[in-house]
């Protein structure tokens, strides 16, 4: 409910208030929700409540298998409620054994939605409660009332000075974990004026069997959303670049299509199969040592037409296919890991973590991912840089050879670079 002065003090969504993990795990870790006992007696089943007003913005089924990502959330529900201080406000229950709502569904404080269960990635029966504030989670006990009590002393509630209803510090958006969605043609017509969050808008992709650049079906009407609803982020081009010059090429493509200014990043991956088992995997043979010269030929390009460029590809292939971590020591890394334990010594500014159930974003009926920005992007104007000319010579025609290559690889075959013969 909201308090006379603005606060929102939630209800609890269980008859019982016990926390067996608190904001941080038993161990020490990061949580980022809280977990309710609900065994009693016999059962594990029990009565799960909206904690607030609300609507019905996400349902989830799990598939009965999968514990990574979304899917280990189980069967889930999400609600949104009015928005605090101009911010949107969540709450998510996970683990339910079912659930008795529907999307776009309206509900009051403590109405029923659903009953607590082990679906999901879990080890014992619980209720998995988040609060979520502008696409973040928050602490859920600093919006809940001081009715409560822990399994044992292990459990970490909330740190010292935090208190229900006045909203400490760790209430707004953590630094450097705003929720960012990336957008293509795959999410169909979008509401931006309902969205949320900061959009990747994908501008086109190297097309599918024929190696043409192609523009996102849906490229002009996400530009024009975005930008109106002040909800741009940055750019991505999926490539399937074969040389430098090709790689090249789609950065001088996107820079005919999208303001500069923005983030601009090398979609690198796998090809894709469309609906119709047309494979585009022209680049699935390249050796890593090409694909790190295309990806750095296309991000030096992309700085020199004035965006700040960046690599986005998935762990796997960052460890096996592409230099990701050498890339990104000069280029912004944006990498895709939904699974729950994932690699974190890998360099990131941008972590994309799931995908959602159809819905899940407000705006948007089609599935989107999400994407962490795990911190600030480095400043975008860098210190004029003078180009320096050094003759060198007499080499031999093999050194001549790696030097070239070497430029090659670093997207310099049209900085005045002339292979000939030398003495």
């Amino acid at each position: 409910m909201r308090l006379s002065n603005g606060e929102v003090l939630l209800a609890w969504p269980l008859a019982q208030h016990i926390v067996t993990q608190g904001w941080f795990y038993n161990d020490g870790s990061m949580h980022r929700a809280i977990d309710l006992r609900t065994q009693i007696g016999n059962t594990s089943t029990q009565p799960v409540y909206a904690a607030e007003d609300g609507t019905v913005d996400q349902v989830q089924d799990w598939d009965g298998h999968t514990k990574t990502g979304m899917q280990s959330y189980g069967n889930m529900v999400r609600l949104k409620h009015a928005p605090y201080e101009g911010k949107p406000l969540q709450t998510r229950y996970a683990h339910l054994s079912r659930y008795c709502v529907k999307l776009g569904q309206q509900v009051k404080e403590g109405e029923l939605i659903g009953y607590s269960g082990v679906t999901g990635n879990v080890f014992g029966a619980h209720l998995h409660f988040e609060v979520i504030l502008n696409g973040s989670r928050t602490n859920p006990l600093v919006w809940l009332d001081g009715d409560f009590t822990t399994a044992s002393s292990q459990v970490f509630t909330y740190r010292p000075g935090e208190h229900a209803v006045e909203k400490p510090a760790d209430a707004a958006q953590p630094s450097g974990e705003e929720v960012l969605i990336d957008v293509s043609h795959h999410q169909g017509a979008i509401d931006w004026a309902k969205v949320p969050y900061r959009a990747i808008v994908r501008i086109g992709y190297r097309g599918y069997g024929t190696g043409k650049l192609m523009k996102d079906e849906q490229y002009d009407a996400n530009l024009a959303g975005a930008k109106a609803s002040g909800k741009l982020f940055g750019f991505y081009f999926f490539s399937q670049a074969v040389t430098v010059d090709e790689a090249c090429e789609e950065a001088d493509f996107c820079a005919s299509l999208a303001p500069t200014g923005y983030p601009l990043f090398f979609d690198s991956e796998w090809g894709h199969t469309t609906k119709t088992g047309v494979h585009d995997g022209r680049a699935d043979n390249l050796t890593k040592a090409q694909r790190t010269a295309c990806a750095r030929a296309f991000c030096v390009r992309a700085a020199a037409l004035g965006y700040q460029p960046g690599v986005y590809t998935f762990t796997s292939f960052a460890t096996a296919n592409i230099d990701y971590e050498g890339l990104c020591k000069d280029y912004i890394g944006w990498l895709a890991d939904a699974r729950a334990n994932y690699d974190t010594s890998l360099p990131r500014y941008i972590h994309q973590y799931s995908q959602t159930a159809k819905g899940g974003v407000p705006g948007i009926t089609e599935e989107v991912d999400l994407n962490h920005l795990v911190k600030a992007l480095p400043a975008a104007d860098k210190p004029e840089r003078k180009l320096q000319v050094i003759t060198i010579g007499p080499v031999s025609q093999g050194d001549a050879d790696a030097i070239y290559l070497l430029c090659q690889s670093r997207g310099l075959t049209d900085a005045g670079l002339y292979k000939s013969s030398w003495a």
